[in-house]
């Protein structure tokens, strides 16, 4: 019988198969109650308060990091944030965690100089941009700076009053793009494009929208506090110690990620890092999952904490089906891209233009950010968001940070040779998480969001993306405080 080089290969992959099945069978499986799928705040949040339940979760964590989309970069000077930091006054989990583990609540101090404007390669200062030939918005919207624009007009389309509301039947019809919605409310199509910019207006679900501007509006209000409009990226003043001692914004002392930490701290060996899942098996029984090391562990439940973004390529049995399974392979997860720096000299007092900017070129917003009490230099970070952050992550490091400053050099001149770039830092290289968050597209809202968190046999599903009522890490504690309880109530 002749046999040829590629049934030799076939032989020889197929021997080393079984040999790797084999050994990863060999391993005994750790027995525990619940297994929790991920290490960021929703994971670890789920197992703290099971432990504290008197229930053995263990938490599996693909990295070498726990903490998910909250990552102070500590190793880069000025210990940037490239993922979540800001805390609300109104978010009462996290804020009993840090009482919890003694860490101090500090006002945000990442106040933006004020901005100005490249449009059509022609600077214009934001106090001149109502009145110049280049703003061809119509009536109300003139007044509206461009970076402000889509978070403006959005807002004054929201209809919602509730935290909840936005899994309303009543406002199903909001479920379109966010363009749409604002066509239907008479906004001029300039604006719409200037808006685009900073803001998804195709692809993008005004009503997942309105959600979060629902809620972050609750947060600035908290208290019963008057807000104070800006015309600066979040439009709102930071006030410091006007309810309970917390400003409207606040970081953890010495960076977010000290606090995924110390939840892990307090789990102990229950934290196991580098362990990515690949399979996860399930009967009346119980359950089985497998990490791509061979380890396995037996519960009674899991706990999927991890984006459906990177849920997608784990093995599930019995499979997910119906509009669960849309949710997990359909639902959006978009990027975020920042490149970090310090300012040596201050520019602006060479040309007389405001230090930040907003363009329609490449560079789409140059945050110019005040000195903190501690600092003689003022940082500042440079943002693309959607389509234009996902161009950047397609470079290397080296090469984006070169084409943004010779971008920023040849836009603004006054800015050459006094601008030390950092890092830069996209949530869609990071390929156990790949996007910095979900995005709802039309038509998504109505056809799975309250589907996709329903439990599946032993199963549950808890993240950022699964919130019901909550924003940024409070919605990620929200998550993982449902399905603590969904657990205790099957235990």
């Amino acid at each position: 019988m002749k046999i040829n080089r590629r049934d030799l290969m076939k032989g020889a992959l197929a021997a080393s198969a079984l040999s790797v099945a084999g050994k990863i069978q060999a391993k005994e499986a750790e027995k525990t109650q619940v297994v929790v799928i991920g290490g960021g705040l929703s994971g670890l949040n789920t197992a703290l308060l099971l432990k504290d339940a008197g229930i053995d979760a263990i938490v599996l964590e693909g990295s070498d990091r726990v903490g998910g989309r909250v990552y102070t970069a500590d190793d880069v000077e000025t210990r940037p944030e490239y993922g979540a930091s800001q805390i609300g006054r109104s978010y009462a989990r996290l804020i009993a965690l840090c009482s919890r583990f003694n860490l101090k609540l500090v006002p945000e101090h990442r106040h933006l100089m004020p901005m100005s404007n490249y449009i059509e390669k022609t600077w214009i200062k934001s106090t001149e941009w109502e009145n110049s030939p280049l703003n061809k918005t119509v009536g109300k919207e003139r007044k509206i700076i461009p970076p402000l624009l889509g978070s403006k007009l959005l807002i004054e389309a929201n209809p919602l009053e509730n935290l909840n509301d936005w899994l309303d039947p009543k406002n199903a019809g909001y479920d379109i793009s966010i363009g749409e919605l604002l066509r239907q409310r008479g906004v001029s199509e300039e604006a719409i494009k200037l808006a685009s910019a900073t803001t998804d207006m195709q692809n993008a679900s005004a009503l997942g929208m309105l959600q979060e501007k629902n809620r972050t509006l609750f947060d600035a209000s908290f208290g019963g506090q008057k807000l104070e409009v800006i015309d600066r990226p979040y439009g709102f003043e930071n006030k410091k110690g006007e309810h309970d001692g917390l400003a409207q914004i606040n970081n953890i002392e010495g960076g977010a990620s000290r606090l995924p930490e110390a939840m892990a701290k307090a789990l102990g060996d229950n934290v196991r890092m580098n362990k990515i899942v690949r399979q996860v098996d399930m009967n009346e029984k119980g359950a089985e999952v497998r990490c791509m090391d061979g380890s396995r562990f037996q519960c009674d439940y899991v706990v999927s904490a991890i984006p459906f973004s990177t849920l997608q390529y784990v093995n599930i049995y019995p499979e997910v089906a119906g509009r669960q399974e849309e949710g997990i392979y359909t639902l959006n997860y978009v990027d975020t891209c920042r490149a970090f720096g310090i300012i040596e000299e201050p520019y602006w007092e060479e040309d007389g233009i405001e230090p930040s900017f907003f363009s329609d070129e490449t560079v789409q917003m140059f945050w110019a950010l005040e000195k903190r009490p501690d600092e003689d230099k003022s940082r500042f970070m440079v943002v693309f968001t959607d389509n234009a952050a996902s161009r950047m992550d397609q470079m290397s490091k080296a090469d984006a940070l070169a084409l943004i400053e010779s971008e920023i050099n040849r836009m603004r001149p006054s800015t050459k040779g006094k601008l030390k770039f950092l890092d830069i830092y996209g949530w869609k290289n990071d390929p156990l998480i790949q996007g910095c968050r979900h995005m709802y597209t039309p038509g998504q809202v109505n056809r799975f969001a309250k589907e996709m968190i329903e439990p599946h046999h032993r199963m549950h599903f808890a993240g950022e993306h699964t919130r019901r009522v909550d924003f940024g890490m409070e919605s990620a504690l929200e998550s993982g405080e449902r399905v603590a309880f969904e657990i205790l109530s099957r235990a």
